[in-house]
């Protein structure tokens, strides 16, 4: 079994799903690129790093990660980490989005029925400090005593937020409705303080379904184990099973990538409110912002890939720069290639004979050459990092859990899938883009294009070559002319 650092994870795991080849003609919505963008001008600006995007997107909470797209994801790791750095407020964001940022009015009774919400739309942008057991979610019971005060939000405590303070009460379920297989008296109980943002209203029904539903699974045992009645159907996902893992984080990374592009004004809520909020406090401008979109979405149509690839064809000299330092030598063309700008270098010390290790900041091209005897392939296990910066916008099937956990440990079968067969004297060579290096391939130049200028050869060059997935071949209706 493959190891794995947390549910982003996918290099290497179980994975026999085919890849999706044709998805990467996929269009990116407004609000997808925006995001992608405030991530680059928050970079700028010493707000953000790329690594603290990172960790916040894989600190999300469940189960609400799991119906976030990609873009979904970025957009609450930004207002998460913003939040941990000070840049912006909790009651801000609450105030966009809509939710109340004033005290609420007690709203249960003794007696009442009240059933435990499943997550709280308010701490969707992290992993909350959770004050609500997870064996009671989705679970219905009733109020046993009237509200026991007004209690200070123990989420705002944790996050130093100035959050509302919330009414709490003693809430009473049947430990049968709790604990399949419970062989206690039908009369036992379990109280549990609740905060009200963690409760809804209820029915009488609703209740008894839920009896019916403990009695039903009292009398068929399943095989897996005592799970709670939430559990059974799913909703406490945030439960790690251990040999369960995988299948619960391919499923996770796959939602993010089926969801993304969809045309849901829910899921670009967050991102606009963030947007408001940046440019209400003068952080981000909305020219910046329309500005930075245009340069993200021109990137791919410049096609300085095969441009690239092209004069390494033609010129000997580059290609020999290209492989020893592809950032200097693309430079030079005046092509920046970092996603990010680096910072300035210190400048040596006086004296210092030794050649200094480079001051790194922002992302490192790399190329790699494809040749008779080796054939190179990207992937990045642990998110999507590519090099958006010459290639554009990285094609769906790159994102998704598929190509991810098989490139690493079936590369020549996703190799032919996408209709590339190497010989066994080929070696396959791996590329785990798995930190600040952004790899291209430097595809072998077809034969019969002898002759050919730059731009006839340019032509020929495609995205998918300079992945990896495929190679170049000249059509054969393509004329020297």
């Amino acid at each position: 079994m493959a190891g794995t650092t947390g549910r982003h994870d996918m290099g290497g795991i179980k994975d026999d799903a085919p890849i999706d080849v044709h998805s990467g003609t996929k269009k990116y919505k407004l609000w997808e690129m925006q995001t992608h963008s405030l991530v680059s001008l928050l970079s700028k600006q010493g707000l953000l790093t790329v690594d603290e995007l990172r960790r916040g997107i894989e600190g999300l909470p469940d189960p609400a990660s799991e119906k976030m797209s990609y873009c979904e994801r970025w957009a609450a790791s930004i207002a998460s980490i913003s939040m941990e750095r000070g840049t912006i407020q909790q009651r801000e964001l609450d105030t966009h989005l809509g939710v109340s940022t004033v005290e609420p009015a007690v709203k249960f009774c003794e007696g009442d029925i009240v059933q435990v919400q499943l997550e709280n739309a308010a701490v969707r942008t992290r992993k909350p400090h959770l004050r609500t057991p997870g064996y009671i979610f989705g679970l219905v019971g009733t109020v046993e005593r009237e509200c026991v005060g007004m209690a200070d939000n123990p989420e705002g405590l944790a996050f130093r937020q100035d959050l509302p303070k919330q009414p709490l009460y003693r809430v009473t379920f049947h430990q049968q409705h709790v604990w399949e297989g419970y062989t206690g008296s039908p009369a036992d109980t379990v109280d549990v303080e609740i905060y009200q943002a963690w409760l809804k209203p209820a029915t009488k029904s609703q209740l008894q379904e839920q009896q019916h539903g403990a009695h039903h699974a009292h009398q068929h045992k399943h095989e897996e184990g005592h799970h709670g009645i939430g559990q059974q159907h799913g909703d406490s996902q945030a439960i790690d099973h251990g040999d369960h893992v995988h299948e619960g984080r391919t499923l996770v990374e796959q939602t993010a990538i089926d969801l993304e592009g969809q045309d849901d004004a829910e899921r670009r809520r967050l991102s606009e409110a963030l947007i408001q909020i940046f440019q209400e406090k003068n952080i981000i401008s909305a020219e910046e912002l329309r500005q930075a979109v245009e340069d993200l979405d021109g990137q791919g149509e410049k096609r300085l890939g095969p441009m690239i690839v092209a004069k390494a064809w033609v010129d000997p000299a580059f290609k020999a720069e290209l492989l020893r330092d592809a950032a200097d030598a693309v430079q030079k063309l005046g092509i920046q290639a970092s996603n990010f700008a680096p910072k300035p270098k210190p400048a040596d010390a006086e004296g210092d004979q030794q050649k200094p290790v480079p001051n790194l900041s922002g992302t490192i091209f790399t190329a790699v050459e494809n040749t008779d005897s080796i054939h190179n392939l990207v992937v990045c296990t642990l998110c999507s990092c590519y090099p958006i910066a010459i290639l554009g916008m990285s094609p769906a099937w790159y994102k998704s859990r598929s190509y991810r956990a098989r490139a690493v440990r079936d590369p020549r079968g996703v190799l032919k899938e996408f209709g590339t067969e190497l010989g066994p004297n080929v070696a396959v060579r791996v590329h785990d883009s798995t930190a600040d290096m952004r790899y291209m391939v430097l595809p072998q130049r077809p034969s019969g294009t002898d002759g050919w200028t730059e731009e006839q050869l340019q032509r020929l060059v495609t995205r998918d070559s300079m992945i990896g997935v495929t190679v170049v071949q000249p059509p054969s209706s393509m004329r020297k002319g």
